[in-house]
């Protein structure tokens, strides 16, 4: 086994019981001919995900009946979006951050028209629409030097119109990238 890493020596490897679980929604939507998505830029404070651009999601609650229900629920209070006009087409690979203990399910979900977003003002800065296809183009995949945790870490990042999406965030919107070159892209145009 190898040597982790400074940032993570403090930090569980890999979920364990005392881990939360958590979701988070990409929501897909047509606008202007093309398919987009929602991100969110979180407000500063004293916490791991400080400023950071992300989904919209959160820890899962007693009263959630399961994982999707916890995404819909979060991406309800968070952003506006009405989940009786949402259709879930599935989730991507759990994530565990280790960095705040959390393993998150992304759920991808289907708006035939574009939500009435309205911020939560403790937790939405504002909102960031992104056509997915920009996504697919390898210029806007970048590189950086990010302080984490008092280090400085060669990062990458997607650079959106000069919105760094990065870490976690970064990874699941990968996922679903890969998901859509495996189509061909084909179901991104016609919108």
């Amino acid at each position: 086994m190898g040597v982790k890493h400074p940032l993570l020596k403090d930090l569980p490897s890999a979920p364990g019981l005392d881990t939360r679980t958590a979701a988070v929604l990409i929501l897909l939507y047509p606008k202007n001919g093309s398919v987009c998505t929602v991100f969110m830029q979180r407000h500063e404070y004293e916490g791991v995900h400080s400023g950071q651009i992300s989904f919209p999601g959160g820890s899962e609650e007693p009263a959630d009946k399961n994982i999707i229900e916890t995404a819909l629920r979060e991406a309800k209070e968070e952003v506006g979006a009405d989940p009786s006009k949402i259709s879930v087409i599935g989730t991507l690979t759990p994530l565990f951050i280790p960095v705040s203990n959390m393993l998150v399910t992304p759920v991808v979900g289907w708006a035939e028209k574009k939500p009435e977003f309205k911020c939560q003002d403790e937790e939405v800065v504002y909102l960031i629409e992104g056509v997915l296809k920009k996504f697919l183009e390898p210029s806007i995949v970048k590189s950086k030097i990010l302080e984490v945790r008092g280090e400085e870490l060669d990062v990458k990042y997607f650079d959106y119109d000069g919105y760094v999406i990065w870490g976690a965030t970064a990874m699941m919107l990968n996922e679903l990238l890969t998901v859509i070159r495996k189509t061909d892209g084909k179901w991104l145009s016609g919108f």
